[in-house]
């Protein structure tokens, strides 16, 4: 059984590999022929698209990924089936689970790779990018519970954020409350924010107050993070680097909806390989019993192409916190999933 195992997870590979080189090599020579003047025009544009394409890798598997899974499924399946393979692996008690615990160790190999490139290739490949970006950002808005902070220049690489205004407003009746202009804000080593320069309208039962000061000193908790927060989008965050993102913008009594929904997306992105292969498995076979075996192919596009444009639907619904973080993320792998489930009842 070990060697039908790796026959099968062999197979299985295979397909994955070649469907996944197909679908890149479609994107990229679409890509030439659209940019095909830029690049005979000369050296720089050759070189210009060449990374271009590298950088764009990232997004692509991204994309590609969950499909090609899928496909690769369909085909391998398909591939064994008309060699009459999978009659004589049932006919010696290989069914349907014992077909897919193979391929199982190959997803987890998949899913990490998928994993690695949302969070570390794609930084890697864009570092320059991130780099040129981080030194100075402008015109940034953040929220702090009852404040509405206003940034006018950030600089990551001096550690230092100039030109802030800070409004705070009462909620019970709603009003500004409070004002505060601040020339210069930094971050000392233990993480407290150092305001230098500030002018401070409160608003008193008299009228406003005019207070000016040289410096304060505020917990971290007490001003944003504003220079590494948009240097790298939360989807390329690793794991652990977002749990705490979401953890410190919860302890700034900021919205995390838009975090907590790409925490729960790279779980699911995980597992979709599996939920993919769990319901295009059984289809293919159902397909081959009925004597539609070239269906699949039409099936398997259909299939995926349903399964990216319900998961980015479902997705920007999350975002926009019109569905629960957990919903939006894993509701379409828990329908690919169930739907296997019936197909693989139908096959047995």
């Amino acid at each position: 059984m070990k060697l039908l195992s790796r026959y099968i997870a062999a197979t299985f590979l295979k397909f994955w590999f070649l469907t996944l080189l197909a679908l890149l090599l479609l994107v990229v020579v679409a890509n030439l022929f659209g940019n095909l003047d830029t690049v005979l025009s000369s050296r720089a544009g050759l070189q210009q698209f060449l990374e271009d394409t590298v950088r764009s890798l990232p997004t692509l598997l991204d994309l590609l990924i969950p499909l090609t899974v899928l496909l690769a499924a369909l085909f391998a399946f398909s591939s064994l089936g008309r060699s009459s393979e999978l009659v004589a692996m049932q006919s010696v008690g290989v069914g349907l689970y014992r077909q897919l615990r193979p391929i199982a160790f190959v997803l987890i190999f998949v899913s990490a790779l998928a994993y690695a490139n949302q969070n570390y290739l794609y930084r890697y490949l864009q570092r320059g990018d991130l780099a040129a970006s981080g030194p100075r950002l402008s015109y940034q808005w953040s929220i702090l519970r009852d404040q509405i902070i206003y940034a006018r220049r950030i600089s990551t690489e001096r550690g230092r954020i100039t030109d802030v205004r800070v409004f705070q407003w009462a909620a019970q009746p709603f009003h500004l409350q409070r004002m505060e202009r601040v020339a210069r804000v930094e971050r000392d080593e233990t993480g407290r924010w150092l305001l230098h320069d500030v002018v401070t309208r409160q608003l008193e039962p008299g009228g406003w107050v005019l207070e000016r000061q040289k410096s304060l000193d505020r917990p971290r908790e007490e001003f944003p993070d504003l220079f590494e927060q948009d240097t790298l989008d939360a989807h390329h965050l690793p794991f652990f680097e977002l749990s705490d993102r979401i953890r410190q913008l919860e302890s700034q009594g900021r919205a995390v909806e838009l975090y907590e929904a790409e925490w729960y997306q790279k779980t699911a992105a995980l597992f979709a390989p599996f939920a993919l292969v769990w319901f295009g498995t059984p289809l293919v076979q159902s397909h081959y019993r009925r004597g539609r075996a070239s269906g699949e192919i039409l099936v398997g596009i259909l299939g995926g192409l349903l399964y990216l444009t319900a998961n980015e639907i479902m997705f920007t619904l999350g975002k926009g916190g019109f569905l629960a973080p957990i919903v939006a993320t894993w509701s379409v792998n828990a329908v690919y999933f169930v739907l296997g489930c019936a197909l693989a009842w139908r096959v047995r």
